[in-house]
């Protein structure tokens, strides 16, 4: 598992997000879809704007600190996330958890567009087998859910976003076809060579972690391949930053 760990590291350096791959999403924890699926951090590009402007905000303490396609993000929703990050072990600040709240925007907004939807029936039915799953009574999961700031209601409409996104996103990549190559497998070996053999022994050869690294490496290409998706989003809406509102 510390051999896993470290070739994750490796191959997504930059992440810092829950990953978002095509896949239905799998609950291994009572809270581990709190924070949300987010694929990792986007640069702000073009269209894109920093306003520093704020003389029309409203000078309270929930500003607006973001506009995307006439829809307002206050401060709490940002906060929020920061406050969700912690659970699974994340420190974001501000423009983290903001570019996260807008990526899911995103990706919801294209699952309208194609009129994907999940209904709240089917949601509260697979969120059950997950606690189910882990052990838990619906009291159990309920006071789990308190001890992390938030409810049973909030956790459902939560759950039920995951889905949707992981469902447009299938919709999008079901038929992209992604491999990696034994030579692709073999590079990647032998440039963190030192780093495998420390953790799994000297004696260690390709083959004994070829299919480990091939796992990584399709895990690295399905979030590109998402990353840019999420870019084109981007680049298509308005998004406006109030970045002097935003703590």
């Amino acid at each position: 598992m510390e051999y896993e760990k470290q070739i994750n590291n490796v191959v997504v350096k930059k992440s810092t997000f829950i990953v978002l791959l095509v896949l239905v999403i799998s609950i291994s924890s009572a809270s581990s879809f709190f924070a949300g699926s987010y694929i990792e951090k986007i640069d702000f590009n073009e269209n894109i704007h920093l306003n520093q402007n704020t003389k029309n905000l409203e000078f309270d303490d929930n500003p607006v600190v973001a506009e995307i396609n006439d829809q307002k993000i206050r401060q709490n929703e940002v906060n929020d996330v920061i406050k969700a990050g912690l659970t699974q072990g994340q420190t974001l600040d501000g423009v983290s958890a903001l570019d996260m709240i807008i990526t899911k925007i995103l990706l919801l907004d294209e699952a309208e567009n194609r009129n994907i939807t999940i209904t709240l029936a089917d949601t509260e039915e697979k969120l059950t087998k997950s606690y189910i799953e882990n052990g838990l009574t619906k009291e159990q999961f309920e006071e789990k859910l308190a001890e992390f700031g938030t409810t049973y209601e909030q956790t459902l409409e939560r759950f039920q976003e995951e889905l949707i996104i992981n469902e447009m996103l299938t919709d999008e990549f079901s038929d992209e076809d992604i491999l990696v190559t034994d030579e692709e497998a073999k590079i990647f070996f032998e440039q963190n060579i030192d780093m495998i053999k420390a953790q799994t022994g000297n004696t260690t050869i390709f083959y004994d972690v070829s299919n480990q690294i091939k796992t990584n490496l399709l895990q690295q290409k399905q979030q590109q391949s998402v990353l840019q998706f999420v870019e084109d989003l981007e680049r298509k809406a308005m998004i406006v930053i109030y970045q002097e509102k935003l703590q």
